[in-house]
């Protein structure tokens, strides 16, 4: 399959693109203006405010974004907005809150305590932006409070995380007071006395043949890609090494099958035990929780603004739907896949979905047909297997049974 784009695509992006500063209107097209404001969450994070000026009126959308919470650990609080005509609302936890961060790094310095005492290392999957950095300055304050021990090297072992956290680094306009203070006096928040940064494949691979406890900061956040992987693989069915999770883990993402308490888990062609210990630390998010969600909320006017609740499973849009139109009284809108809505201030919003491309037809007997007759083949085929060396005989064997079990595995979900 052609890529969509090549490097060479994206290296010609590049002179294309301005820098806009916070709160400076600006108008990418004539007849709408436009807003970033500090959403709080990452390094650089905004959400947006939109006026459109067609047929002589004016309506403002306002585009959440990802929110952040406040009092993070290293940025600043998210900055609000205060009127609109339609407001597209993310809902990533919309159906539950955030532990206290007091709890969170009891919790991490807990799962590092029960680790080290075994002799094994704690893995933790953290997004390379933010998640990895707070991941960092936690680590820096459990060092500060002597629970983190002196002799446990931590390695970041992401490139991009690595160089994310140099950028981190150079700007402490943007962060909260706490750490831009530490910066000025000279104290590096991401820093440790055994943190070691490793760029190469060789030295992340080398993580893996060095004995003996360890923390192990890595990507990507959801265990589908990444070098996380790699270190699942070697760690994960360690009865004395722990996983921490510190972030959201979506649906069929390797992560979210872990902390749903998957017995085994599929890692680069092996079926892998998962005898770690589990953690799920939920107070490290970037995202707001569901009260922060609503206290953002409250900054607008009540009015006829109209709500839409995006970038969240059904259970959580659903729940926040129904706080917000208790609570507020706001129209709120949870769009399907493919739905296409028209947006007129004063009328009613139209919507129009093309279900036939949104949930097209399993055509099953096709499915089966196909299975059958590869089976067919795999029946001739095995007539000639007997002729093969012993060896080849029972490579072909296991690898048939292999595909037997994921053929009951598929029976038993169904």
């Amino acid at each position: 399959m052609e890529p969509l784009y090549t490097q060479a695509d994206a290296a010609a992006v590049m002179p294309m693109m301005q820098v806009v500063a916070y709160n400076e209107p600006f108008e990418p097209a004539p007849g709408i203006k436009a807003v970033y404001r500090d959403a709080g969450h990452i390094l650089g994070s905004a959400f947006i405010e939109i006026w459109i000026t067609e047929n002589g009126g004016e309506s403002k959308l306002v585009f959440s974004g990802d929110l952040g919470r406040p009092d993070q650990m290293l940025i600043q609080d998210p900055k609000f907005a205060e009127e609109a005509n339609y407001l597209f609302l993310e809902s990533t936890y919309g159906d539950r809150d955030h532990k206290d961060l007091g709890s969170s790094l009891d919790e991490l310095a807990e799962a590092i305590s029960y680790s080290y005492a075994h002799g094994e290392k704690v893995i933790i999957p953290a997004f390379a932006v933010e998640r990895t950095q707070e991941v960092i300055y936690s680590l820096h304050m459990l060092n500060k409070s002597g629970k983190l021990p002196k002799d446990m090297p931590v390695y970041v072992d992401s490139p991009l995380a690595i160089r994310a956290t140099e950028v981190f680094r150079k700007h402490p306009e943007y962060m909260d007071s706490e750490i831009s203070g530490m910066l000025a006096s000279g104290e590096d928040p991401f820093d440790l006395p055994n943190l070691k940064f490793t760029l190469t494949a060789d030295e992340s691979r080398a993580i893996n043949t060095t004995d003996g406890p360890a923390v192990v900061i890595s990507a990507s956040g959801m265990c589908n890609a990444g070098r996380i992987k790699h270190h699942l693989r070697h760690n994960l069915w360690r009865k004395g090494a722990s996983v921490v999770f510190v972030g959201y883990q979506g649906q069929g993402t390797p992560g979210r099958k872990i902390v749903d308490g998957v017995k085994t888990l599929k890692l680069l062609g092996e079926d892998v035990q998962v005898a770690a210990k589990v953690w799920t630390i939920g107070g490290f998010s970037a995202h707001a929780g569901q009260s922060q969600i609503l206290e953002w909320l409250r900054h607008f006017h009540k009015g006829g603004m109209e709500v839409f609740l995006v970038h969240g499973e059904n259970g959580a849009i659903k729940t926040l739907a129904e706080l917000i139109e208790s609570r507020y009284g706001f129209a709120v809108h949870t769009p399907e896949y493919l739905e296409e809505c028209t947006l007129k201030p004063g009328l009613a919003v139209s919507v129009t979905r093309d279900t036939a491309r949104a949930m097209p037809r399993v055509d099953w007997s096709f499915i089966l047909s196909d299975t059958e007759s590869k089976f067919q083949f795999l029946k001739d085929r095995l007539e000639k297997a007997a002729d093969r060396p012993w060896v080849d005989q029972v490579e072909l064997r296991d690898r048939l049974l292999e595909v037997n079990k994921d053929l009951m595995e598929l029976i038993s979900q169904m």
